[in-house]
């Protein structure tokens, strides 16, 4: 599954994936998606994650997210309450 990183710092970051590629982040800059096997099991960017240096979101699991959400609102007979 891709996931997206997204450099939180206000200065630049370099991320090592596990084949060996290298991502240069600029601040607040967002990575072209990465396959999941390229971060895992990797205490690099574990260590990143725990200093809220990068962030990581599963982008597969966002977009099945946005669309059951884009469904939901779209069936018919289904009004939103109104506040």
């Amino acid at each position: 599954m891709p996931v997206a990183i997204k450099n939180l710092s206000s200065g630049p970051i370099f991320v090592s994936l596990n084949s060996g590629t290298n991502l240069r982040l600029s601040s607040g800059e967002v990575a072209a998606p990465v396959l999941d096997v390229e971060i895992m099991n990797n205490s690099k960017i574990d260590k990143l994650v725990s200093q809220r240096a990068i962030s990581v979101e599963d982008l597969a699991g966002a977009a099945e997210t946005s669309t059951a959400e884009t469904s939901a609102a779209d069936t018919p007979g289904r009004a939103r309450k109104k506040a």
